[in-house]
């Protein structure tokens, strides 16, 4: 299978870096940084075929493709391997599922490049994603660089990111302010300087999945790097079902769950010394009735199936929640060994 097929990705976003965090343009390199581009998958061969084929219409074409698969059954290694055959792609293969941070990892240590920049298995760079990518890293204190992410039909969905020491996260794209908060990037369209990111010791293998990227921006931040955001690097992200959403209730759970554990353990891994732990707990009890308990991602997941039964019910609401408290005082334990 060749991933030079053309696929349809669609009207690009264009545009410049973020002011606010450039100020003026800096030089151009002496030398365009080389680049290789880490995707993890775990069963999803018809998605993936679309990013690959996304990644290979880049101008400029990456210096590596590389794909940490863990371990597919669906057909993908075996395309993966004549790929990798014909020389169109790095296979990295994980030989069991342990979380998004362990294959992201595995990427981390197996690029050559300056920059690694990871996109997930279910979205697509636009053209131009990787040129603007490359124009953040001019300057050798650019430790990182994201940009826009769009839903299928080419709608905002998430774009210039924010984290308050109390973990929430908030947009500047949608009108929030960001004044003063640490800039993290969405983790289906990040890139770090690979030695940055090595530095810090990559990605923290306590976060299995929800918040790895943003530890890793925050590690790279307080390393004294800095993070940009550039309009013009587009992915289109399609959230597809994974294989720990298969039960829904169960999912629901344990991702409140998540929730709270990879929060907390955040919150006090890197802002202990601004957040304690009463004032923490307060404005998350507080954010649990203000917003998670009316509709939450995966009300939004489930009204796209054509089985869709409505809202999560109120007992199994009511049960998240006690799952998520449990999760952040745990989280919250966790996080002071990790100091």
């Amino acid at each position: 299978m060749s991933i030079s097929n053309h696929v349809k990705n669609g009207g690009g976003m264009t545009g410049t870096m973020s002011t606010s965090m450039v100020g003026t343009t800096p030089p151009v390199a002496a030398s365009k940084p080389t680049v290789t581009v880490i995707v993890c998958t775990y069963n999803r061969i018809q998605w993936l075929s679309k990013c690959l084929r996304s990644l290979e219409e880049q101008d400029p074409h990456p210096d590596e493709i590389m794909v940490v698969d863990g371990p597919s059954n669906d057909g993908t290694r075996e395309m993966l391997e004549l790929l990798e055959s014909k020389g169109d792609i790095v296979l990295v293969k994980q030989p069991k599922l342990d979380g998004i941070s362990s294959a992201r990892n595995l990427g981390l240590a197996m690029a050559k490049s300056d920059i690694v920049c990871y996109i997930d298995d279910d979205a697509i760079a636009q053209p131009g994603w990787l040129r603007s990518i490359l124009e953040m890293y001019s300057e050798e204190d650019v430790g990182g660089g994201g940009g826009p992410v769009m839903n299928m039909i080419g709608e905002l969905t998430m774009g210039k990111n924010a984290v308050a020491p109390n973990g929430e996260w908030f947009d500047e794209s949608r009108g929030e302010c960001t004044d003063g908060l640490a800039q993290v990037m969405v983790g289906c369209n990040m890139s770090f300087r690979r030695d940055a990111l090595a530095g810090i010791g990559g990605f923290d293998p306590y976060f299995k999945y929800h918040q790895d990227e943003t530890d890793a921006c925050l590690g790279v931040l307080h390393a004294g790097y800095r993070i940009l955001y550039h309009e013009g690097a587009v992915v289109w992200h399609e959230w597809c079902e994974g294989s720990y959403r298969k039960d829904r209730i169960k999912w629901y759970l344990r991702l409140r769950y998540m929730w709270g554990r990879n929060n907390s353990y955040l919150v006090r891994k890197h802002f202990s010394d601004r957040v304690g732990f009463s004032e923490y707990f307060g404005s998350r009890m507080a954010g649990f009735v203000e917003r998670r308990v009316p509709r939450g991602i995966i009300e939004k997941h489930e009204a796209k199936q054509e089985n869709d039964g409505g809202g999560m019910p109120a007992f199994f609401i009511a049960m998240g929640m006690v799952s998520e408290t449990y999760g952040l005082l745990k989280g919250w334990r966790d996080g002071g060994h990790a100091r």
